[in-house]
């Protein structure tokens, strides 16, 4: 299998999960100080959770206070409320400012967040903003595989990464071979959480047993799966002890039968 591309974006050791922010509860500042004192260095964050200033204060606190600096961190920003196609350019620079940051490392852009059309004039914007260097990497969210065939026959800034649900209940493999042969950083949303039905990922046989053949937990063969399958996956948790937990996967290799045994839970394998 081939190498997974994050492994190769961020520096040494640095793990291959990223944390996600959605929450606006009072703690999500201590999460991502004690986050990052973890070991995190990838960081999701959106414009749909109200959370700015709070995850601005935060990381500049963090920033100043010689914890991290601005050079260690990935910051990934998803844009899912398009003002105005005119205005994008000064919305992503406000989006900045809020955030005490002159760039971010990757937006997402939402599909649903403008209609077709317009998709190539955004583009272009996010292009400008790249070589302003205010955005250093693009990426999408929401699109088919052959809407990101017509960005990439456009494109002159080509695209970084995709970000979608991806667990073992929800597995594309078609959306997986594009990325790969595209060489797009695949961000896996919900990794942990998905429920089907009355199915819980965590309680499924092959879970738990791969969990104690390797003495470790349900959420650690989840993630380590997810990384071997060549995405970054992204966590959400307000849990202190989660944090660690989500992070300790260095030791944790899964064999292929494995990893097969647990692509066969999404009946695609």
């Amino acid at each position: 299998m081939s190498r997974n591309k994050a492994a190769d974006l961020f520096n040494p050791g640095c793990p291959l999960v990223a944390l996600g922010t959605s929450s606006n509860n009072d703690t999500l500042g201590e999460i991502l100080k004690f986050g990052i004192q973890c070991g995190f260095r990838v960081l999701n964050i959106s414009d749909e959770h109200n959370n700015s200033q709070l995850i601005g204060s935060s990381l500049h606190s963090l920033i100043t206070g010689g914890f991290v600096t601005r050079q260690d961190l990935f910051i990934s920003f998803k844009i899912t409320k398009l003002q105005n196609i005119r205005r994008l350019e000064s919305q992503i620079n406000e989006h900045l400012k809020m955030r005490n940051m002159n760039y971010f490392d990757l937006i997402i852009v939402e599909h649903s967040s403008f209609i077709e059309k317009d998709m190539l004039k955004v583009w272009k914007v996010l292009e400008k903003l790249h070589f302003s260097r205010s955005v250093r990497n693009i990426g999408l969210s929401g699109f088919t595989i052959s809407q990101m065939k017509y960005i990439l026959s456009v494109a002159v800034i080509k695209p970084f990464a995709v970000q979608a649900l991806f667990n073992p209940y929800s597995v594309n493999l078609e959306l997986i071979q594009f990325c790969q042969n595209e060489d797009l950083l695949l961000f896996a949303m919900s990794p942990l959480d998905y429920q089907k039905s009355e199915r819980k990922l965590q309680s499924e046989n092959a879970v738990s047993r791969t969990a104690y053949n390797h003495s470790v937990s349900p959420v650690q063969i989840l993630l380590a799966w997810a990384i071997q399958s060549q995405t970054l996956p992204v966590v959400q948790t307000l849990n202190f002890d989660h944090i660690k937990e989500n992070i300790m996967l260095s030791d944790v290799k899964l064999s292929e039968n494995e990893m097969e045994d647990i692509n066969r839970l999404s009946g695609v394998s």
